[in-house]
């Protein structure tokens, strides 16, 4: 049927497009056939069993079960997918690959179905307007709850009657304790009350409530939990609020604890129990409180540290000056002579973080080069409030004074000359020192003239100094001059390092510092244009 021309005069013939047409489907339907045909003679379909190719695929898809929480999978994933018809079926077979049914509730009603018996992470970060949970889905919680097929479950949507919705599923309709598998527990903006009072939980092992949980009672937790090694409380707005005792509970339910956090009002007043027993935490290696300073110190003394201990981490608020002379420096002072590793080498760090200062102590190598900062306990505590800078200095000092100076091999900070002074000349054994935002003014680390120091050195053991962002007034860098000068007078070098941004130094001072120390490195301006113009230009330098 002839329907035209184009404007070269040829005709379109529709029925023979039509024709064509046909045979382009009919020849890659046999493509496509042809391609299966090929993939199954390829070693991988003829020599691996479909249930080891599987297993190959869950490799490749299952997260690393020692993350308490999973967050996702890349986009990628499941890419292997479109390598041929064999390995789809093969995957479309294997529950195990979509045991994760996503982060929102669109795509666990897409994927849910594929999962079959298999215990799944249940991960909500938001809801979803377009799907309701109701139907098959809200069926397939019931009967996964029912079985103890449930590996994680976190949930974390602002959604809270969706997310009541989903614990309502999963917690049994009658007034029994039920046994569960979940291995972690992750919550936020939901009313678990009927959750944790039903539901007993010997393989839970990490445990984060934080803003917007509620809860039934907290001897609940300690009644039906066993083996947390990761407990989390944080944020606030967990209610009701715990008392001591039964914190105190939960803590001796579940003896290999390893990681605690409490954060803010989750860290009680004492409710004056009567007990005056230390909880023992034996297997604690990371404590993290932050809060009022009176709770955490009475939380503390309540609780018996290991040598395990890694890590302990105390933000502090509302705290003065008195209680850092009359509590935490003397509880810093015991817990580091109870650890005898701060005994090897202790390193002290203390630094001005915009309107708190943070300062950690912490068990160094002692080695003869470089201190590497290899931390095997740390000591860190962070006071949080607008503080003059006199007392952030006095603060600091009282809180040094209480460290056995005589352990300290590294002190780093960024504290005013006049404290630093009295600081280290109670630590004799200073081998690293690093100080930032130091101004160099006359005396720089050398001893009062008529102090019990005079004409001895303020750092004898010294071997290592490093000056950040050093500050320097008029190109005057006579005050480190004489400083050196001082230091390696009986002949024992230092190695010196050099920062400041756009501080410059000049060539022939440069001159005079590399004669005095046994490495210098720089990280400063060093040029021709002095800002100053105090640079000297020797032939050399002209050649």
């Amino acid at each position: 049927m002839q329907v035209g021309s184009d404007s070269m005069g040829r005709e379109i013939n529709i029925d023979s497009i039509h024709d064509l047409e046909e045979q382009i489907e009919e020849g890659t339907g046999d493509i496509i056939q042809l391609k299966r045909a090929r993939n199954s003679l390829l070693n991988i379909s003829m020599r691996v069993p479909p249930e080891i190719l599987g297993f190959v695929f869950r490799w490749n898809i299952i997260p690393y079960q020692g993350r308490p929480y999973f967050g996702g999978l890349p986009n990628s994933t499941y890419n292997f997918l479109l390598v041929c018809h064999h390995w789809f079926e093969v995957a479309s077979h294997t529950p195990e690959l979509w045991s994760f049914w996503g982060d929102t509730l669109k795509k666990w009603s897409r994927r849910y179905k594929r999962s079959g018996t298999t215990p799944v992470d249940l991960v909500l970060n938001t809801g979803s307007s377009e799907v309701s949970f109701d139907g098959p889905l809200q069926d397939a919680l019931r009967d996964r709850a029912t079985r103890g097929a449930i590996r994680s479950l976190h949930l974390r949507s602002q959604g809270s009657p969706l997310l009541a919705s989903i614990l309502s599923a999963l917690t049994p309709d009658d007034e029994g304790v039920r046994c569960s598998n979940i291995e972690s527990i992750s919550l936020r903006y939901v009313d678990a009350s009927k959750f944790f009072a039903r539901h007993h939980f010997p393989k839970l092992w990490y445990l984060n409530l934080t803003t917007g949980v509620t809860i039934s009672s907290w001897e609940d937790l300690g009644l039906h939990t066993t083996a947390l090694t990761t407990l989390s409380l944080a944020n606030g707005n967990i209610s009701p609020i715990p008392t001591t005792h039964q914190l105190l509970t939960i803590f001796v339910s579940n003896p290999r604890l390893q990681n605690l956090t409490l954060s803010k009002h989750m860290i009680p007043r004492d409710n004056g129990d009567g007990s005056t027993i230390p909880v023992p935490l034996r297997h604690l290696k990371r404590l993290s409180l932050k809060g009022n300073f009176h709770l955490i110190f009475q939380l503390l003394h309540r609780l018996d540290h290991p040598e395990t201990m890694e890590e302990m981490t105390l933000t502090v608020l509302r705290c003065a000056v008195e209680d850092v002379s009359g509590t935490l420096g003397p509880y810093v002072r015991d817990y580091i002579r109870r650890d005898g590793r701060f005994r090897d080498g202790l390193g002290i760090l203390v630094n001005s973080i915009g309107d708190s200062i943070s300062i950690q102590a912490s068990t160094i190598s002692n080695v003869e080069g470089p201190i590497e900062g290899v931390t095997f306990a740390t000591f860190t505590a962070m006071f949080l409030g607008t503080l003059p800078p006199p007392t952030e200095d006095r603060l600091c000092i009282d809180f040094v004074a209480h460290t056995p100076g005589e352990h300290v091999l590294y002190f780093g900070g960024d504290l005013s000359m006049d404290a630093l002074r009295g600081t280290v000349a109670a630590m004799p054994n200073i081998r690293e020192l690093r100080l930032t935002r130091v101004l160099l003014t006359d005396g720089f680390l050398q001893p009062v003239a008529d102090g019990p120091l005079a004409n001895k050195k303020l750092l004898p053991s010294l071997r290592r100094l490093y000056l950040e962002d050093i500050l320097v007034h008029d190109d005057d860098w006579s005050p480190l001059l004489s400083y050196l000068t001082h230091q390696t007078s009986d002949d024992q070098g230092i190695s010196l390092t050099l920062s400041g941004g756009r501080q410059h130094i000049c060539k022939d001072v440069v001159r005079e510092i590399e004669g005095l120390v046994k490495e210098l490195i720089l990280h400063l301006l060093l040029d021709d244009d002095c800002p100053f113009d105090h640079c000297s230009v020797s032939e050399e330098d002209e050649e």
